[in-house]
């Protein structure tokens, strides 16, 4: 009944039902989740930032259910109010093989690429009379990597799996689907020019974060996602790519751990090299192979 008064909505009209429909479905999750915490955790653990990020249960728990809240359920109602099809219009498909191993593949070649700009974005520094700006950046970093740690740290193997899970596997589902998935499709509508849309969700993508010295790889990360939707004409493309960087992410944490080296901090160790190079180039031309063999997929993305 409801999809008729959806399905010639304008593209503006299908953003601002997208956001409707997000900030409603992270209210709705965020309170229920507050509620549930404190059943499970006690009064205390939601009353004290303090307490709460010296409990990594309640953290893992609040997470995995605004994860939900914010990325998975609103495009799915989304696309049933809009076109009634969720997998159509989110571009889920069963994936081919080959392609699946190609969005891997590049997202392994690319990692010299994205430490050297994460690096070159970390390492910024700004004028002296934006010193305070700066300052209260960088402290905003630095809570978020402490934060990230307690999310990545493991005793057990079933924290481990459980990691993986949380860090790895939860977010290439969910914000792909919102960002490549919806926002995206709904940009290259309203902009016609499909560039235009992968550059833009990228930047909001990155932005999402909240993390200034991390901003510019995210949004490289964002643009390489978008290629291979449009080009593979098939959203898991991205999510294997996704959880292929997170998970990489997560193994090099656990190994700078285990060295006693100090984790999360991009690293030099690709500068004046030409595996920067190397590995650029090698990126965009899977990328355009992609879209040779699959060179109908982007005509069909909006």
């Amino acid at each position: 009944m409801l999809k008729k008064y959806f399905d010639n909505a304008s593209p503006v009209a299908q953003l601002i039902l997208l956001l409707i429909i997000t900030l409603t479905s992270w209210t709705t999750i965020s309170i229920l989740s507050s509620l549930g915490g404190i059943l499970i955790y006690g009064l205390n653990v939601t009353n004290s930032p303090d307490v709460a990020i010296s409990n990594p249960g309640y953290l893992k728990y609040f997470q995995t259910i605004q994860s939900i809240g914010l990325f998975i359920l609103p495009p799915f109602i989304f696309s049933w109010l809009y076109s009634g099809s969720p997998t159509k219009e989110l571009n889920i498909k069963k994936p081919r093989s080959k392609y699946i191993f190609l969005a891997i593949l590049i997202i392994i070649v690319a990692q010299p690429m994205i430490n050297f700009i994460g690096a070159f974005n970390y390492n910024i520094e700004f004028p002296t009379y934006m010193e305070q700006i700066e300052s209260w950046l960088r402290l905003k970093e630095n809570q978020a990597m402490e934060v990230t740690k307690i999310f990545l740290q493991t005793n057990t193997w079933h924290e481990l799996v459980f990691n993986v899970f949380l860090v790895a596997i939860l977010p290439a589902i969910g914000e792909e689907l919102l960002f490549r998935g919806a926002l995206q499709r709904i940009f290259t509508r309203i902009l016609k020019n499909y560039h235009m849309a992968i550059w833009l969700t990228a930047f909001l993508f990155s932005l999402m974060h909240m993390q200034f010295f991390g901003l510019l790889p995210r949004w490289i990360l964002g643009v390489v996602f978008g290629y291979l939707v449009v080009y593979g004409g098939n959203l898991w493309l991205a999510i294997a790519a996704h959880f292929t960087n997170n998970l990489l992410a997560f193994i090099i944490f656990q190994y700078q751990t285990d060295e006693g080296l100090e984790p999360l901090k991009p690293s030099n160790e690709y500068f004046f090299t030409g595996w920067v190079i190397l590995s650029f180039t090698v990126v965009i031309i899977m990328i355009y192979w992609l879209k040779k063999k699959n060179n109908k997929a982007h005509v069909d993305h909006p």
